[in-house]
């Protein structure tokens, strides 16, 4: 699979059956409104997740680049996988979705 767009997710604010808000990093990208996530990278957990919404110094925002945080608004099924869950040395492990982000628009 080709991936485009990854996210670290730091945190989880909120969580319902269908919609997840979370602050995250943005590892590759740009990630854009409209980007779809179908895979936790570590655990190979598969997700159906598309980015919503994205807040940026308070601000509503299309995109988020690499290396710089957001918070997130992702719909769809899987937002139980972006738990941190506790690696073998006991340290928690942040998990990173994967996915493609829509073209640029012009």
């Amino acid at each position: 699979m080709t991936v485009d767009a990854e996210l670290q997710i730091h945190e989880v604010r909120s969580a319902t059956a269908t919609e997840v808000t979370v602050v995250v990093r943005c590892l590759r990208g740009p990630v854009r409104l409209g980007a779809r996530f179908s895979l936790v990278r570590d655990t190979r957990a598969p997700v159906d997740l598309t980015v919503t919404s994205i807040v940026r110094y308070h601000h509503p925002d299309r995109t988020v680049d690499p290396g710089h945080s957001a918070l997130v608004t992702l719909r769809g099924t899987g937002a139980r996988e972006l738990r941190p869950t506790v690696g073998e040395t006991g340290r928690e492990i942040m998990p990173i979705v994967q996915g493609h982000s829509p073209a640029t628009p012009r």
